[in-house]
């Protein structure tokens, strides 16, 4: 039954590009799409490095979580370059409205490089070990060299929410966070997760070196 839901989870993510369904044109109609736990503390519209370390890392989990459902693994792989680009265009796409450098053109969400850049500093430790933008992702996700930006369709996430349940911090510095995925619908937890984090020179402060799913 849960692979179901979160079949379905995914499929709501990417229906709006694969079905041409009009774009929200704003940024207030695209931040009230997707969900985060009040537990987090997260709020819609507030740039992530505004907020704390739990709550600023809510939209790299999220997007991940996604992102590893939609191939199939339980623990994230760094060496997966298409894994990598599908995970910073759920970031861009459900979170990039929330960045003042972002704009709407055309339906699209353009995003500077730079901005692109600063979110993935969230997840790897290099923009580059990224590589080219994958062909699969054309649909959903492109580069104008003219302004030096992506130009990304925005996809909804509507059937779930992150739950941040607890983190604990080792003397070094990294950061341990734990929660949950839960469905909408009707409360249930799709997934567990387990997320390392090591502090780091970036917009968010720290950076994802781990994320395993354990339930």
């Amino acid at each position: 039954m849960k692979k179901l839901l979160l079949t379905a989870m995914i499929a709501t993510l990417l229906i709006v590009p694969f079905q041409g369904v009009a774009m929200a044109e704003n940024q207030e109609a695209l931040s009230s799409e997707t969900t985060v736990s009040q537990d987090s503390g997260f709020v819609p519209g507030e740039v992530p490095a505004q907020t704390d370390a739990v709550q600023s890392m809510t939209p790299a989990v999220h997007a991940m979580i996604l992102a590893m459902f939609h191939y199939n693994l339980t623990q994230f792989d760094y060496s997966n370059p298409q894994l990598g680009w599908e995970t910073l265009y759920n970031m861009l796409s459900l979170y990039g409205q929330m960045d003042e450098r972002s704009e709407y053109l055309n339906e699209q969400l353009v995003l500077p490089v730079e901005t692109a850049r600063d979110f993935s500093s969230a997840i790897f430790s290099s923009f580059d070990q990224l590589g080219a933008l994958p062909a699969d992702l054309s649909d959903r996700m492109v580069y104008d060299a003219e302004v030096d930006s992506y130009l990304v369709t925005c996809g909804s996430d509507t059937l779930a929410e992150i739950h941040l349940s607890n983190s604990s911090e080792a003397a070094d510095g990294t950061l341990t966070l734990t929660g949950t995925l839960s469905y909408l619908v009707d409360g249930s937890d799709l997934a567990q997760f387990q997320a390392t984090l090591q502090p780091r020179d970036n917009m968010f402060g720290y950076t994802i070196t781990a994320l395993e799913l354990v339930g």
